[in-house]
């Protein structure tokens, strides 16, 4: 580990805290130095470690010194109400590592859901890349490299030093509503080689990648942030598609793994959900998969465990089986509900003290191989990286992978003529998005409108024309009723309709509801443009697509 400069922040009796900035992530475990700090630490401290919280406001405040104070937290994790721009996030992080290291003495992980597409937390300070399925329709995984590689480095600046990603889920079922654009993909393969090419990108970074959500959430109909998905087929079925994803994240060096609140009673026997499951944890995990990171459940507080089990009850159960860090999305009474039950369960022998020793001394390895800290001559050093050259130079090129990875997600199903019609076809175009609506570029014969109401005046105005009218309907969430009505006007002798979507489509391709169909798999603003451009004739669509739409009658 290169040192370049040693820079004093602060110093008191305690502790020194100091500013290492290194230039490299060395992959030499550091399980020493790890030892060397947990022999000093209390069961407090340790305890706090193996707890990722949230907490409130958008800068340093009495509650967020309070929680920081009372429960010593190894981790936070951002949510949206967090943040700001990127100096106020940047601001924040600092604050919160500077009373982290005057309370527990360690910096703490700060982790986001930045996935990319229609997950993500920061909108300020980092690029908005079109997300994991935009991703696995284009194929590339070199530009998947790049994507995370550059977010990492974007990431660290802010000083967050782990990102809740990559989804490694295999999205084959097209009625998960919770999954679906978040994943690679359909096939395991796919999913398998994007996940690889992500962690080995944002990992090289030295910001940590969360591989979620094992041992798969790609096959429910369900979501399990309000109520129990239950998943009823066997482990050969479970080797074949969801597991290979994870096996491959291993190997690539995957250093968190974080749960699945599903249920798989026709392999386990019951009801109780993976995050709280020795089976899949301690078998399956850490001794058949040979996984030997951190592993991190899903949030505690989704209505998949809240709703079936005490809290504390489950961080217990979950410790037990495996977990190393319990995450918890609130501030509130549910923190020193978890906390509490963690420490009576240590104290009357539930857990023991070297289980709890195993989980914090992976937690605080990661953190010293990650230049988040170092432990030398009994002081904690906090730490920082610094990019080459280099490095800083493909984060330059930020905007043309993004550029990339959008363009290459743009696919169409349905007839050729549609999108690039003879010179006397009406074209209508509707969509609620000021920026596609801005990006399109409208002839004599063309119609653009906002909305529905827009369309039904546009058509009454056409009339009984013999002119060939197709209409382009953007949708980002669908309507179901409103698309009966789309459907429905649009039926007549002369009339087609294209349906844009640019959000999650399985919804509406899976019903067979339209027979034309331009999609993007993204949102954000590049997407958006892209999609007009494709319908302005400057850029051709896909084809052909590996992602299983679950239209009928199309594999």
């Amino acid at each position: 580990m290169k040192k370049t400069k040693v820079k004093i922040f602060f110093h008191t009796p305690i502790i020194l805290l100091l500013c290492l900035i290194v230039t490299t992530c060395g992959k030499k475990r550091m399980f020493e130095k790890a030892d060397a700090l947990i022999s000093t630490l209390s069961m407090e401290q340790k305890i706090g470690q193996m707890l990722m919280v949230a907490l409130p406001g958008k800068a340093m405040n009495s509650d967020m010194e309070k929680i920081l104070e009372k429960f010593l937290p190894g981790g936070v994790i951002y949510f949206g109400y967090n943040l700001t721009d990127d100096k106020g996030i940047a601001a924040l992080t600092g604050e919160i590592q500077i009373k982290s290291m005057q309370n527990s003495g360690i910096p703490v992980f700060v982790s986001v859901d930045q996935e990319g597409g229609r997950v993500v937390r920061i909108t300020s300070g980092v690029t908005q890349f079109p997300g994991n399925m935009a991703a696995g329709v284009g194929g590339d995984r070199d530009l998947v490299f790049q994507w995370a590689r550059i977010l990492g480095m974007e990431m660290r600046a802010l000083g967050i030093n782990m990102n809740l990603a990559p989804v490694l889920d295999v999205n084959n079922n097209p009625e998960n509503p919770v999954i679906n654009t978040r994943s690679f993909g359909s096939d395991p393969e796919l999913v398998a080689g994007m996940g690889r090419a992500y962690i080995k990108g944002l990992q090289e970074s030295r910001c940590i990648a969360v591989g979620k959500h094992f041992p798969g959430h790609g096959d429910t109909n369900k979501d399990s942030h309000l109520t129990l998905p239950v998943i009823h087929y066997g482990m050969d079925r479970l080797k074949r598609i969801e597991l290979p994803p994870f096996a491959e994240a291993i190997d690539a060096g995957l250093e968190c793994v974080m749960t699945a609140h599903i249920a798989f009673p026709e392999i386990v026997g019951n009801t109780d959900s993976a995050t709280i499951s020795p089976f899949f944890l301690t078998d399956v995990l850490r001794r058949d998969m040979k996984f030997e990171g951190v592993v991190m459940t899903d949030d505690m507080e989704m209505n998949a465990i809240s709703g079936k089990y005490d809290l504390g009850e489950a961080a217990v159960k979950s410790v037990q089986a495996g977990s190393d860090i319990i995450l918890i999305s609130s501030y509130g009474v549910n923190t020193e509900k978890i906390f509490s039950a963690l420490m009576e369960a240590v104290r009357k022998g539930a857990i023991d003290e070297k289980r709890i020793n195993d989980s914090v001394r992976r937690i605080i390895e990661l953190k010293l191989r990650y230049n988040i800290m170092d432990f030398k001559e009994n002081r904690v050093v906090s730490g920082h990286v610094e990019y080459s050259e280099k490095e800083k130079k493909l984060e330059g090129k930020a905007g043309e992978v993004n550029e990339m990875l959008s363009r290459n997600a743009l696919y169409y199903y349905g007839r050729d003529d549609l999108l690039k019609p003879g010179q006397e076809t009406v074209r209508v175009f509707v969509s609620g998005s000021d920026v596609l609506r801005r990006s399109l570029k409208k002839d004599n014969n063309d119609f653009i409108v906002e909305n529905i109401s827009g369309l039904q005046g546009i058509l009454r105005k056409i009339g009984k024309s013999s002119k060939p009218v197709i209409v382009y309907y953007h949708i980002y969430k669908p309507d179901f009723a409103e698309l009966a009505m789309v459907k429905d006007m649009t039926g007549g002798k002369y009339m087609e309709c294209v349906l844009v979507s640019s959000g999650d489509p399985f919804p509406v391709t899976r019903t067979g509801m339209f027979k034309s169909y331009l999609l993007s798999f993204s949102n954000t603003d590049i997407s958006l443009e892209l999609l007009a451009e494709c319908l302005n004739g400057a850029v051709t669509p896909l084809k052909n697509n590996s992602v299983y739409l679950g239209m009928p009658g199309v594999k």
